[in-house]
């Protein structure tokens, strides 16, 4: 026998022995390495369906300005936590590129992903945890933030830990010591990060902690007051040094949205369908004065594009998925298996942290409600279990098939929803992209400071200090600009459209670039020699 039908021989064996002993793994080894997998796979799919170009966000520059020592401070206001800008700080430290910070945030979503629903892992030995995480990672939402650094999706994170950790701390449960610094560390995360959101992610912990015996241990209850009392310390600490009190704070930060309102319409319910439906990333608002909707755009000013097929195919498949869970639920309560915790625990804390965003704000945009889909995902794979689990004699062969077409429904759908995330990122990146080229050109250096189209995107990545839009600039400069001028700081105002003639702008140096691939061109005003 010659030295190769040896070797081919062989490898047969050697992938029969691989793949028994994958078949010999426990449901434990086997669920952990399925949502290492799917981590994996998020990793990927946040890559494909976004890439690493994305142009920095005004949040993300500010977040990075904090700890950037190349970049001046933006500012600071009352409703921001230091949460997001520690998990920043890696790539704000060392002033890493922006490939460079995207590919860490992408790492670092995917790490999250896993951690996340790793202490589902102990909550059921069914394929429970991965499945959840491909449902929720598998979302155009997720993908679309999972390399931005906002603090959404890590509240979403957070939260849905918390609540795994929480299920597990049930009395006989296996490493409950373990399980108890998961949910403190969890809480700590979700309050350092989006402080008001982890008290609606603790309220109805507390009030299952209060309600069912399986939980009423002392620790439990330590547990959760220890990570909100982490978590908040630094935003209380901060509130007396620099906004007047935690009170004056809560109150700056309300004055921001316009007043905190209870709203008991659907009008926010509808309107987030909507942006379901298309997938649109965007934030709007339904009709509240500019200065109170963060940017957003009015409903009345947008039109929304019908959500169409795959839009009803997926809540065709969501309600086929929760019915089933809900199902389940019900026959293992009556088999004592317990199965209603899993499905009710995840459904009433998903909603409770969504309850702020539907009926007390008045805009809003996808990722607000990353933590109430990360919740939910958690009953939705229960029900594609159930699904998948169905033992009459006429269903079971087709029960795994349809399990696996629920999943398809609900991913596939949502991965059709980023076709055009990519285009737009690519649209983007190629406008800013020529805006610092030309900066470069300009030998924009030194102190400086940038005002007009993409201060924020673009200020951060050349250094420069920020000083905002210009809105219908007149004969004299801005107070801003001027200060900025006194200061010795070379000012660059950067526009789409050129502005028009008489104002203090004619006095400036004026250079162009065109935009590759696109209509347009930048037009860069350079103070007077």
């Amino acid at each position: 026998m010659s030295t190769s039908s040896a070797v081919e021989g062989q490898q047969p064996a050697v992938r029969s022995r691989w793949m028994s002993g994958i078949a010999s793994w426990t449901p434990d080894r086997r669920n952990h390495w399925l949502l290492v997998g799917v981590a994996v796979c998020f990793a990927v799919y946040v890559l494909v369906a976004v890439g690493l170009r994305y142009p920095y966000t005004t949040d993300e520059a500010i977040y990075f300005s904090q700890l950037n020592p190349e970049v001046p401070n933006y500012g600071w206001a009352a409703w921001r936590a230091w949460g997001m800008a520690i998990l920043a700080g890696p790539v704000a430290l060392i002033d890493a590129p922006l490939t460079g910070a995207r590919l860490y945030l992408v790492i670092l979503s995917s790490v999250g992903l896993f951690l996340a629903f790793r202490p589902w892992l102990a909550v059921s030995r069914q394929p429970l945890a991965p499945i959840a995480a491909a449902l929720f990672g598998g979302t155009s939402v997720a993908a679309y933030n999972g390399s931005l650094a906002l603090p959404n999706f890590y509240s979403a994170l957070a939260a849905i830990a918390a609540t795994g950790y929480f299920m597990a701390c049930r009395r006989g449960a296996d490493n409950y010591r373990r399980s108890l610094i998961g949910l403190a560390a969890a809480v700590a995360i979700a309050a350092l990060v989006r402080p008001s959101d982890s008290l609606w992610l603790v309220m109805p912990l507390f009030l299952a902690w209060l309600g069912l015996v399986a939980w009423r241990r002392r620790a439990v209850f330590g547990a959760l007051v220890l990570g909100q009392v982490v978590g908040w310390a630094p935003w209380i600490i901060e509130s007396i040094f620099r906004f007047g009190g935690p009170f004056n704070r809560l109150d700056l930060s309300s004055a921001s949205l316009g007043g905190t309102h209870l709203y008991p319409d659907l009008g926010m319910v509808r309107l987030y369908v909507r942006l379901w439906n298309t997938g649109n990333p965007r934030p709007l608002s339904l009709n509240v004065p500019v200065e109170f909707r963060g940017g957003a755009q009015t409903l009345a000013t947008v039109q929304l594009a019908p959500g169409g097929t795959l839009a009803v195919i997926w809540w065709i498949a969501l309600v086929c998925a929760i019915v089933a869970g809900v199902l389940g639920a019900i026959a293992a309560r009556r088999s004592n298996a317990g199965g209603i915790p899993v499905v009710l625990m995840p459904l009433v804390v998903g909603l409770s942290v969504a309850f702020p965003y539907l009926f007390m704000m008045r805009y809003g945009q996808l990722r607000f409600l990353l933590p109430a889909i990360g919740l939910l995902a958690v009953p939705v794979a229960a029900g594609v279990i159930q699904v998948g689990m169905v033992r009459r004699p006429s269903l079971r062969v087709l029960a795994p098939g349809l399990a696996a077409v629920l999943v398809l429904a609900l991913v596939g759908v949502q991965m059709v929803a980023t076709r055009p995330y990519r285009t737009s990122v690519a649209t983007a990146d190629a406008a800013f992209s020529a805006l610092i080229r030309l900066l470069g050109q300009a030998d924009v250096s030194g102190p400086c400071a940038m005002a007009g189209d993409g201060s924020f995107n673009v200020a951060y990545q050349v250094g420069c200090d920020h000083i905002g839009r210009i809105n219908r600039p007149g004969a004299e400069e801005p107070a801003p600009v001027a200060a900025a001028r006194g200061r010795g700081e070379t000012v660059v105002i950067a526009l789409r459209d050129a502005p028009p003639a008489g104002t203090f702008m004619d006095r400036w140096r004026l250079v162009t670039a065109d935009i590759p691939g696109q209509r347009g061109s930048w037009f860069v005003y350079l103070p007077p020699v």
